[in-house]
């Protein structure tokens, strides 16, 4: 490793610093030798951790070498997560629609010999089943690669989902664990290969399998290495059009050969992608048959719950759609399970009369176009439901706009214009500028001619120019985080995570930045300083900047290398994930702000005499410095609370929105009140609609 950055670094701030302490000898003194003692231990003390910063690091502390316990936890948060989506979906309540399938057309199957792992055997496996027993058909396919299609609504997430639990049902402590992909979170141009993507969804869904070890890498790729990942990639048909092809064939480049999986789309996306790419190899291809007028007879009445309802209120309808031909469109609307599901909502949760889906004639897309509409008052019956189907268009377009079915309250910020961040960033930075650097200035006991105004003026160039250089950045990307933090704070067992983190820093060309943004600022005070008087100030002002952005920043680094990523069974909700992240951002804004407070005051200590030629004691005079430091750490706790975390964004976009209309001020409740009712789903820390049909329906322009 290359360490000369880091020594280079270390050697300037150390120069600097007893640059710094020199400056403060004109007089003599033992108020001043005390000084010089304080700049000098804590050069030491950079010195001595830099040392520190340079043996490389053996294993990370914390990562797991269990394997097998580490699955065990991801076994058991994938079943809590798909158990819940069960229950709120009424899988079983009364009983599971059936599932039946057929082989599909070998024109997009690869050779029965990949398929049968045989180069000898070319004999067409059985495919055709029903019910649970994909896990079965699965576990017959010698490659064990499944592909099942169906129509918009045929319940392929359903049926991944069963296929998922029953597999964990049967599971062996220690061995491989299901997990559901969706492929729609995949851009191939940023994450190339599939293990990477696959990796990355794993970490950001678990963090606690993003821990590295000694080798550099995480605990995801170790699972995925050990084979203990089962992929089931559900909705390639929601991947971008123009991608389709791509990702077909990145997956096929990232097979191995004991690579085992299931993927999920609708028939004709697939069709058109193996067309311009070809088969995916060794994989077997069913396709999910449509209901049948038995399947419905035997469902629909008994999903009837409302006290007066009649079981018998199914039956003319029913009976309508055995017409030979006057049923053929109610028949080929009724046969998926989404239109089912949304019939039930429509029909047997209220008083509706079930024959008003349909008047004959009436085509298949304006039978579905009913249910679709239907299907938010229904289930907002007891509500606002005139305000909730506005925001949950908001919510569909939102998602359209940035092109993923993910709701995460964390890229709401993308809906607020960028010139309102902007502002925001503007006033936030400038006024901690104006207010937490700029007390000494304004509230300071400074005799005439001390320098008061300079300080004055320099405070409100610096919050000028910092708000607008930092409103112009914030407002660009709307934030500085782009994913939440999904850790907690703990010290034990941090030490290597912490200097490998101040490592990386010294190596960063944003540290020397930050470092120079310090430097300028300070550079610009003693300017002001030295109006009128010795041209000292102005190394003075120098030195300082230094000192104040290195102590910060050593602040800042340490208290960020404390963060260790939450377990697979912590983040069990978007909520979950929203409180976590709060949490750790407050405990990191008031370490940092207290923190860094005192650093920025231990610096105005060491150089207000110097440069001012006033001693600190006189300035601040009965005390005046610990509001001082209360009202600067309040500033730091704003700056770190607004941009150095997600939720800072979060609350941008809440208020915005909430201000707008386009959503409630209680966000998240209403987004879990959506998910309680069924029209959203839960994957992992982020909402989607449970419907794509729903989604594309709710987006569409009127």
């Amino acid at each position: 490793m290359r360490r000369w950055p880091q020594v280079l670094a270390g050697a300037v701030v150390l120069a600097l610093l007893v640059l710094f302490a020199v400056l403060l000898l004109p007089d003599g003194g033992l108020d001043r030798s005390d000084k010089v003692a304080s700049v000098l231990g804590l050069g030491v003390a950079v010195l001595t951790l830099l040392v520190t910063l340079f043996p490389k690091p053996g294993r990370a502390a914390g990562t797991p070498d269990d394997l097998g316990a580490v699955v065990d936890g991801v076994a058991r948060a994938v079943r809590d997560q798909w158990e819940s989506e069960e229950q709120i979906r009424r899988v079983h309540d009364p009983f599971p629609l059936p599932y039946r399938w057929t082989a599909a057309d070998e024109a997009i199957t690869d050779h029965w010999q990949a398929v049968n792992a045989a180069p000898d055997d070319d004999t067409p496996p059985e495919l055709a089943g029903q019910g649970d027993h994909v896990v079965d058909l699965f576990r017959a396919i010698p490659s064990g690669r499944l592909v099942v299609l169906g129509e918009a609504g045929a319940g392929k997430t359903v049926l991944a989902s069963r296929f998922v639990l029953t597999l964990l049902g049967e599971r062996a402590p220690g061995a491989a664990v299901p997990v559901v992909f969706s492929l729609s979170s995949w851009d191939p141009d940023r994450v190339g290969s599939l293990s990477d993507w696959l990796v990355a969804e794993l970490t950001s869904n678990y963090p606690s399998l993003g821990a590295v070890d000694g080798a550099g890498d995480t605990v995801a790729a170790r699972l995925l290495a050990a084979r203990l990942v089962l992929p089931v990639l559900d909705g390639f048909d929601e991947v971008p059009d123009g991608l389709r092809g791509t990702v077909l064939a990145r997956i096929n480049q990232g097979l191995r050969p004991d690579t085992r999986f299931l993927l999920t789309s609708r028939p004709e996306e697939y069709r058109s992608a193996v067309t311009s790419t070809g088969v995916l190899t060794a994989a077997a291809v069913v396709r999910l048959a449509p209901l049948t007028a038995d399947d419905l007879d035997r469902y629909l009445p008994l999903t009837i719950r409302t006290v007066n309802g009649s079981r018998e209120k199914w039956r003319p309808l029913l009976a309508r759609t055995r017409e030979p031909d006057a049923g053929g469109a109610l028949r080929e609307v009724l046969s998926t399970p989404l239109m089912v599901a949304l019939a039930r909502a429509v029909f047997s949760d209220t008083d509706a009369d079930p024959e008003r889906l349909a008047a004959r004639g009436d085509s298949a897309a304006a039978i579905e176009d009913r249910l679709l509409a239907g299907f938010v008052p229904a289930v907002y019956a007891d509500s606002d439901a005139g305000s909730a189907h506005r925001r949950l268009v908001f919510l569909a377009e939102h998602t359209v706009r940035l092109g993923t079915p993910d709701i995460a309250w964390w890229r709401l910020v993308q809906a607020v214009p960028r010139a309102v961040v902007g502002v925001v960033g503007f006033l936030v930075i400038a006024s901690a500028v104006w207010f937490g650097m700029g007390f000494p200035g304004w509230v300071g006991h400074w005799p005439a001619g001390s320098g008061q105004g300079g300080w004055q003026v320099a405070t409100v160039l610096a919050g000028a120019v910092c708000g607008a250089v930092g409103g112009a950045v914030v407002g660009q990307g709307r934030g500085i985080r782009p994913e939440p933090a999904r850790m907690r704070l703990r010290l034990r067992g941090r030490l290597a995570q912490i200097t490998a983190r101040l490592r990386r820093g010294l190596r960063s060309w944003r540290t020397m930045v930050y470092l120079a943004v310090w430097v300028v600022g300070g550079t610009l005070f003693g300017l002001m300083a030295s109006i009128g008087r010795d041209q000292g100030a102005i190394l003075v002002g120098v030195a300082a900047g230094l000192f104040a952005g290195a102590g910060t920043w050593l602040v800042v680094s340490f208290i960020s290398g404390l963060g260790t990523p939450i377990e697979p069974t912590d983040t069990t909700s978007p909520l979950d994930l929203l409180r976590i992240d709060r949490r750790t951002a407050l405990r990191q804004g008031v370490a940092v702000g207290v923190v860094g407070s005192a650093v920025f005051w231990l610096t105005l200590y060491l150089g207000v005499e110097p440069a001012f030629g006033v001693p600190f004691e006189v300035v601040f005079a009965d005390g005046l410095w610990l509001p001082g430091i209360a009202i600067t750490a309040t500033a730091g706790v704003a700056m770190w609370m607004m941009f150095a975390t997600v939720w800072g964004a979060w609350l941008i976009a809440r208020v915005w929105l909430a201000l707008t209309g386009a959503l409630p001020w209680a966000t998240m409740a209403f987004l879990h009140d959506a998910y309680r009712r069924g029209v959203l789903r839960q994957v992992g820390g982020v909402y989607q609609f449970r419907h794509a049909r729903l989604r594309e329906y709710l987006a569409r322009p009127r």
